[in-house]
């Protein structure tokens, strides 16, 4: 995770994963069940990224990072 300043957004680096921009946005829409913000949405320097809103419950963040957790282990 890069580290917000302030914000509720914040951005993870998914590139360890080696998928390109579609494959990730496709694997975590099918496997993780997320509705994320895609880096390469943002340029093409956001490859490999995405953008996670984290203004809600913690409750929620906690159900969407065990989720992305589950999906980022199958791999």
């Amino acid at each position: 995770m890069v580290e917000p300043e302030g914000t509720y957004l914040v951005w993870l680096d998914m590139r360890a994963l080696g998928l390109d921009p579609k494959e990730l946005q496709e694997y975590l829409v099918d496997e993780a069940q997320l509705g994320l913000n895609y880096g390469h949405w943002f340029g093409r320097q956001g490859g490999g990224f995405v953008r996670m809103n984290i203004a809600t419950q913690r409750e929620n963040i906690e159900r969407a990072l065990k989720q992305l957790e589950d999906a980022v282990n199958k791999v």
